[in-house]
């Protein structure tokens, strides 16, 4: 809980110093065309200095300021732009692209601060009304605060990375979204749980990073349907109805694969060539952003968001094979440190 708490906490940070530079920002586009001052605080955050050398700054409020702040967040979207325009002819998908560029903000807030550093020339050569003297308190306060918002940002993505869609699992045509779905859309369904009911106390000891609760054998009818983990979601302990499902574990032997569908793929249909000649992304139709793919012998896994699943959810698809081409067992889990 408390990684999840500490990396919530510079998602926060990020998003509050972003908000407050665009406030800054509008508070001093309607202060010139209303011809007033900014409030004293907006000034006073304008003094603090990121550079070594100290500046003397105006707390002066007219045009020119303004044109200097919409260049510095025209400088912004610049630089956003071409870095997701590089990446993209890099990359050639503009879902990895962008992300590639979020990840790049600081480095890129940095040049837009340069950038629009050297501009300032150009423009008072080009814009008459822009020739001034001053050194604008307003304008430092948003270089302030996108440079923080950045940092905050780039280290908070480099730790969270981006949500991954969930993977839905169905079973006799319920629809189970791992990492999500509580135990009682199937006791709703009709299944149930081997020597447990649906007030049973389930305990989650947090003791390994894959299974987390308590793994249970699941029915329908007389029928065996593989095994599950449900753990309690916020709680070390709870009834089973209110756990979610956290692990879903089919293998050939106690589940009919027929009537289990992985992103609505059936796993009756699979075979080892098909993990061996294809992508797993392919096999299942996904599209993830953020993955990663480990293709052995026999043992093939897909993960996706991987980074450190402390803010977002980390889903996992494994298929093993044994040395006949036989199935083992396929597995599919969702990983949170709020379970660890």
């Amino acid at each position: 809980m408390g990684f999840f708490l500490s990396t919530l906490g510079f998602g926060i940070f990020s998003l509050l110093c972003f908000i407050l530079a665009v406030f800054i920002y509008f508070r001093l586009l309607i202060a010139v065309c209303t011809f007033k001052k900014l409030p004293k605080w907006i000034y006073t955050l304008g003094h603090i200095q990121i550079t070594k050398r100290p500046v003397h700054l105006d707390d002066i409020t007219d045009k020119p300021a303004l044109i200097e702040a919409s260049v510095f967040m025209l400088c912004i979207i610049l630089v956003d732009i071409i870095a997701t325009v590089i990446n993209y002819f890099k990359l050639h998908n503009i879902g990895k692209a962008i992300f590639s560029c979020l990840q790049m903000q600081f480095p890129i807030i940095i040049a837009a601060i340069i950038l629009s550093g050297i501009t300032k020339p150009l423009i008072r050569f080009l814009i008459p009304s822009y020739r001034t003297k001053y050194s604008y308190s307003t304008t430092n306060a948003l270089d302030v605060l996108m440079f923080f918002a950045s940092f905050a940002f780039t280290f908070f993505i480099s730790i969270a990375g981006i949500p991954a869609k969930p993977v839905n699992v169905q079973l006799a045509g319920t629809n189970v979204i791992i990492g999500s779905t509580k135990a009682s859309v199937l006791l709703d369904n009709g299944f149930t749980f081997k020597e447990k009911n649906a007030d049973s106390e389930i305990i989650n000891t947090r003791s390994d990073h894959f299974y987390y609760g308590e793994y249970l054998e699941l029915y329908l009818g007389d029928k065996s349907f593989g095994h599950v983990c449900v753990t309690p979601t916020w709680k070390d302990f709870d009834e089973l109805k209110n756990c979610t499902v956290t692990l879903f574990k089919a293998t050939p032997d106690d589940t009919d694969l027929s009537a289990v569908k992985i992103n609505n793929v059936a796993l009756s249909d699979l075979e080892l060539s098909d993990f061996e000649n294809e992508d797993l992304t392919d096999i299942f139709s996904l599209h993830p952003i953020d993955y990663d793919e480990m293709k052995g012998p026999y043992y093939f896994v897909l993960t996706l968001q991987t980074h450190d699943y402390s803010l977002w959810k980390r889903y996992r698809i494994e298929a093993d094979f044994n040395s006949d081409n036989s199935l083992s067992y396929y597995n599919v889990m969702a990983q949170h440190t709020i379970w660890e």
